[in-house]
């Protein structure tokens, strides 16, 4: 059973290291069309600033569930740090938003696509607080100044993690809201673009002849000619 964990948690870690190349060649042949610039990490996260009865609200929509934790696996770490430091940086201008909350509140909102038994307290989500505290939204992540909520939601539609950040004067208001409107304020991905991935990517490996299998260059170009731009909907 150890030994089976091992060699799952060593394939989990080559999959980051291929979706770190992956993500790479996207960027190099023009295939992100969401990014506002040049950048490595593919899909960006959507973002989107809100007023909701009249208070901001902003809104950070991320693909997929949020990977698991792995404290002692540094390289595992950093690839996800880069990751969605990359995608929440550089999905927006934030130069243009002339506002900085003082003391706020980061809710993350994970959505799953059926009840099967997850834990919520995911200590990557400090990841995403420094992407947040690096965008100026808001200032220095101290205790009293930044609190942290988490939350689930059953969503047919797929996997996918919200992240909202409000005025803590505002919060109590928002959550309500949120609980009754998740499902509508949620941006999740397309699925036909994610399965048009997924069944390229099941082709490629069935392939009995090694001589015909794509090399990764060939692959990345092929999988970018799914078009990205309307992968948020």
């Amino acid at each position: 059973m150890e030994e089976e964990k091992t060699l799952l948690l060593e394939q989990l870690k080559n999959i980051e290291r291929m979706k770190v190349y992956l993500m790479s060649r996207i960027n190099v042949i023009g295939g992100n069309r969401n990014a506002i610039r040049r950048t490595t990490v593919y899909p960006m996260a959507k973002v989107k600033p809100m007023l909701i009865d009249d208070y901001p609200v902003f809104q950070f929509s991320y693909e997929g569930a949020l990977p698991l934790y792995k404290e002692e696996d540094r390289d595992y770490l950093a690839m996800i740090r880069h990751y969605y430091f990359r995608a929440t940086i550089d999905a927006y201008d934030f130069s243009k938003i002339d506002f900085q909350f003082d003391k706020s509140v980061i809710i993350i909102a994970q959505h799953y696509e059926n009840k099967l038994i997850r834990d919520l307290d995911n200590r990557n989500r400090k990841l995403i607080q420094d992407a947040i505290r690096h965008t100026g939204l808001i200032g220095d992540d101290s205790w009293w100044r930044v609190w942290n909520v988490d939350i689930g939601f059953l969503d047919p539609r797929g996997n996918h993690f919200q992240v909202y950040v409000v005025s803590q004067d505002n919060f109590a208001e928002f959550i309500e809201v949120l609980k009754k409107r998740n499902f509508h304020l949620a941006h999740i991905p397309d699925p036909s673009i994610k399965e048009g991935i997924i069944k390229k990517y099941e082709s490629d490996i069935k392939e009995k002849d090694v001589g015909n299998v794509p090399q990764p260059e060939e692959t990345t170009e092929q999988l970018s000619d799914i078009a990205a731009t309307h992968f948020w909907g």
